[in-house]
């Protein structure tokens, strides 16, 4: 029987099967990406949601109310069938794997059911080919348990979710991207990280290398019913790991990433995990809730901007505030003869400040009210005991 997946990771490039001998071409490191950003505690509140749903209506209907009963089941056959629909609607143009999850290994645990009535009818309100009817009374204790093995493998997925967020962080953690480092981290992670050994030597053992020829994003087997490859045609091969397992799948991508030295990082804005277009690319070209189809990367590039203004205004605030504070010092040296002291400590209390800013750890306003003093109240005050406390 074949493997639902089918994936090869060469030249930097997931290539995906997907139905009808069909190949999908993804940049390597992709499906981690798009893996860390499902939601699957979501997924798994709604399955959760329909399993007790089902146990709880029937619990309050009698025996006696056998039309009322069949009402509700037609009902809730229709509500799983909703939820399906949301599911591929949501998750199968993400990427090609998840299309795979969706259509063909969830869908299917419901086809190996055991149960006669509707199935078929129910399998095509699924797919979209026909309506849902009050004929297809379909076994609602067969929906529960399919909808509760989906569950199964959605806590699975959440589970490795974390786990990949974590050794992800720990070769990319420094955020630098240069070549060599990503693969020291690697090795540290191999060395160090006893899970993570586990986490492979688990999953390596359900995938299965199999040898693929394709011509223009099409799949040339022995296995198909596929017409031989047109004569003249240039053909490609490619080295495909065949599994039923998703997780599997996800941690040799992630070994790949690794030795491939392909840089992931977290957005400087909503801190999910993408692929960036140089090193020096800190925002990613996800949506931003709430503000009108800007992307983590505008609302990035307009906090950079106010940043530098804040920085601007600070330092000629810095230098007006020097200026007067100085000319304050020459005049009075005669008088005090450690002022022109007191100043320097001025000075370097203001530099401090100023780092703040940069840091982006105090605001101009922040920083206003801490230096903008009167020349005579920061001489007396900061000068003379260099105490850069005084004004916090």
């Amino acid at each position: 029987m074949p493997s639902y997946y089918e994936m090869s990771l060469e030249n930097k490039r997931e290539y995906v099967c997907v139905s009808n001998f069909s190949v999908e071409e993804k940049p390597l490191g992709l499906w981690l990406v798009i893996f860390l950003d499902v939601d699957w505690g979501a997924q798994i509140e709604k399955t959760e949601r329909l399993c007790n749903e089902c146990a709880s209506a029937l619990s309050k209907i009698s025996r006696k109310q056998e039309k009322q009963e069949k009402q509700w089941k037609v009902e809730y056959g229709q509500r799983v069938a909703s939820w399906y629909h949301g599911l591929k609607a949501e998750l199968s143009e993400k990427h090609p794997l998840l299309k795979v999850l969706v259509e063909q290994q969830i869908r299917n645990l419901l086809i190996n059911a055991n149960m006669t009535d509707g199935k078929q009818q129910y399998i095509e309100v699924l797919d979209g080919k026909r309506e849902y009817g009050t004929e297809i009374l379909i076994s609602h204790m067969s929906l529960r348990e399919w909808m509760s093995c989906v569950k199964d493998i959605f806590v699975e997925l959440q589970q490795y979710q974390k786990d990949l967020a974590c050794f992800l962080d720990q070769v990319m953690g420094d955020d630098s991207g240069k070549r060599g480092d990503i693969l020291h981290r690697y090795a540290e992670l191999q060395y160090k990280d006893w899970k993570y050994r586990v986490w492979v030597e688990n999953n390596y053992q359900a995938l299965l290398p199999k040898f693929h020829l394709s011509c223009n994003h099409q799949v040339y087997s022995y296995t198909s019913v596929v017409c031989p490859v047109p004569a003249g045609q240039n053909l490609e091969g490619h080295v495909y790991m065949a599994t039923d397992s998703l997780v599997a799948l996800t941690a040799w991508e992630f070994d790949m990433v690794c030795i491939q030295e392909v840089f992931l990082r977290r957005c400087a804005y909503c801190n999910r995990y993408f692929q960036p277009y140089s090193v020096v690319s800190c925002y990613c070209d996800r949506p931003v809730d709430g503000k009108e189809g800007k992307t983590c990367k505008d609302i990035g590039a307009m906090s950079k901007h106010q940043q530098k203004v804040s920085q601007d205004k600070a330092k000629k605030l810095y230098r007006r505030v020097c200026n007067r504070t100085q000319m304050v010092a020459h005049r009075r040296k005669e008088q005090h003869p450690d002022i022109l002291r007191r100043y320097n400590q001025v000075k370097l209390y203001g530099k401090e400040l100023l780092e703040q800013v940069e840091e982006g750890t105090i605001t101009f306003e922040g920083f206003q009210e801490k230096f903008d003093k009167k020349p005579g109240e920061l001489l007396e005050v900061i000068g003379k005991e260099g105490n850069h406390e005084a004004f916090s």
